[in-house]
């Protein structure tokens, strides 16, 4: 058996977050995704989309939070 593919998704503030939205789309329920995204990341998504970084964080597998050093992805 093989494991399932995995794959951590990092947004930060940088213009074009909304790539890392549309992979976390693509990906969904075929490929493990963990997530993290910076503060600015959430501060872009609200200057570029009309996404809340809640629903981007609820198209990844898992997400955690910028400063969490005992993350599994740690």
């Amino acid at each position: 058996m093989t494991a399932p593919a995995r794959l951590i998704v990092g947004i930060s503030g940088a213009s074009g977050s909304i790539y890392g939205v549309r992979l976390l789309e693509v990906l969904r329920g075929e490929v493990e995704t963990h997530l993290v995204m910076t503060k600015a990341a959430d501060m872009t998504l609200a200057y570029e989309t009309e996404r809340t970084p809640a629903a981007v964080r609820a198209l990844a597998d898992r997400a955690y939070a910028i400063g969490d050093v005992g993350a599994a992805i740690a």
